[in-house]
Order: C-alpha cells, then structure tokens, then sequence
C-alpha cells in the first residue's frame, strides 16, 4: 500500500514520501520496486513521523539523533557512525542543496556531526 506522509518530503524534488507502518512493510515495498523498477532502496526509521520510509541506497548513509549536539533550530543533531559515512551525507547534500557543511568529531559521544561553519 502506498500511503504518502503528511509531515515528511523528498530533499530531491520536495513530493510528498511514501510511509510504511512497519519495517516488514518497508522491506517488502523495497524488495518490490528492485524486482518491478531495478531500483535498489533501503527503508529507514524516520525520526520526525516515527514510520519508515525507503532511501535510495546510493544515498543511505546510516545514523542516528545524538543525545546531546542540537542544531540552530534546536532540534537534536544526527551522528554517523564514521567520517567517511558523514563526508558522505555531506557531499550528496551538497550536490542536492549547495550547501557546503563540514564534518566535525563529536564531542560527547563517539562519531561524527556536520555543520555549515
């Protein structure tokens, strides 16, 4: 079933993304587009609507909210296991966005933040 989010949008052309209630649903969903589109995705637990949704495995790059670094708005900043997985999100935003961010070692917890300074 295809059920799209009232709250969460592509960074890529700014649609409306599909949502799943369950990470089985997501998985099977995925499992379908390779098979019908040759798409390869990846579902991913969203922090903010807390339903999953798929990623283009070209731009999955795995973290999670770090319990202490917030961002200029407040909200919790997301850390990456690595500085290649950070550089990576870095560079798919910057080719998405042009917004050029760093990566930085967090310094409370063991992994890696970006940011616009």
């Amino acid at each position: 079933m295809n059920v799209k989010s009232e709250t969460c949008f592509s960074n890529h052309d700014k649609k409306p993304l599909s949502f799943f209630s369950s990470e089985e649903e997501a998985f099977s969903s995925a499992k379908y587009a390779k098979k019908r589109y040759g798409h390869s995705l990846l579902p991913y637990l969203c922090e903010k609507c807390k339903m999953w949704h798929l990623s283009p495995k070209s731009r999955h790059t795995q973290s999670e909210e770090c319990s202490y670094c917030t961002d200029s708005k407040g909200g919790l900043k997301q850390l990456y296991v690595s500085n290649y997985k950070a550089q990576k999100r870095a560079d798919i935003l910057f080719k998405s966005n042009g917004v050029l961010l760093n990566v930085y070692s967090c310094p409370h917890q063991n992994g890696f933040h970006l940011s616009k300074k």
